[in-house]
């Protein structure tokens, strides 16, 4: 699935500079030490690995856990992780950052290019994963300085340069989904999510419709229509509900009741202020023409 995708090769790249992190913060004066001495050799005169300068293996797996702590509370990015099996995530992160750090660990994902090839992922988004590692690094006492004058820069910037294999929409720009992020500061997942909050506020005091949704899980149903339309509209989601000739079969919906559940919606966008037109020429059009068309599959004239 693409979730899973995208969930394993970010954190693991983002991993990559996290174990630095981890390492320096292992202990307070793993950190001290590290911050005052560049050195690579221990007292005894004997090269120690990047691995062993960080803290070893108590400091990668408190670095990567507060990491993938962060990213689950972000609400810029933590959709993306919605399906991800968290531990699994945590273990690949560990060993990416312990092979990547000399700790004699194996990594054996693919390339961040390959992993994230046609995810269009944008600049904000991976700025949002920066962030988390480097709230984990200060909620941890790791120092970073992003100029190599600390132990763990160099994974830091290792991560800054793969963002170039990582961003594919760098503005947002060039995928559907991205470009309705202009409505809400440039978060995609933030715009489709206020659409159908609005929508479904109409519906739930619309009396000619609100019926078919009395024994409705809304929480499940709000879920189900973010992933659909995040999916749609080339986001990074995978619907995981019924196609809608099967979900909507017996219900006997009519041309009046999709009607009135398409005005809901416009309403919505009203409040929203979003532009509609339904010929084309504003930038929602193609997402509410695509809905148009479904009616066929929902609406079921019962005699």
């Amino acid at each position: 699935m693409r979730i899973a995708q995208l969930t394993l090769g970010l954190t693991l790249a983002l991993g990559l500079a996290a174990c630095k992190g981890d390492d320096d913060a292992a202990t307070d004066s793993a950190a001290d030490d590290s911050a005052a001495d560049d050195s690579s050799a221990d007292d005894t005169g004997t090269e120690q690995s990047l691995y062993e300068q960080l803290g070893g293996e108590t400091a990668i797996r408190a670095v990567v856990a507060e990491m993938v702590k962060n990213i689950a509370a972000d609400g810029r990015i933590n959709w993306m992780f919605a399906n991800a099996d968290l531990p699994a995530l945590e273990a690949s992160l560990h060993d990416q950052i312990c092979a990547a750090t000399g700790g004699g660990c194996t990594y054996s994902g693919a390339d961040m290019k390959t992993v994230h090839a046609g995810m269009a992922i944008t600049d904000a988004q991976f700025n949002a994963l920066v962030e988390d590692l480097l709230e984990a690094l200060d909620t941890l006492g790791v120092p970073y300085a992003l100029d190599g004058s600390q132990p763990i820069d160099p994974l830091l910037l290792a991560l800054v340069g793969m963002q170039g294999d990582i961003v594919e929409d760098a503005d947002g720009s060039a995928v559907y989904f991205n470009q309705l992020g202009v409505y809400a500061g440039g978060d995609g997942y933030a715009a489709v999510s206020a659409v159908i909050d609005a929508m479904l506020g109409y519906v739930a005091a619309d009396s000619r419709i609100n019926g078919f949704f009395a024994t409705t899980d809304l929480a499940n149903l709000r879920a189900l229509l973010i992933e659909q339309v995040c999916d749609a509209t080339g986001g990074y989601c995978t619907y995981s509900g019924r196609d809608m000739k099967s979900a909507h079969v017996g219900l006997c919906i009519g041309e009046d009741d999709f009607n009135a559940l398409v005005e809901d919606l416009l309403k919505g966008l009203d409040d929203l202020g979003v532009p509609w037109a339904l010929d084309g020429s504003e930038l929602i059009d193609p997402l509410l023409l695509t809905l148009a068309g479904m009616s066929t599959d929902i609406v079921e004239e019962c005699k």
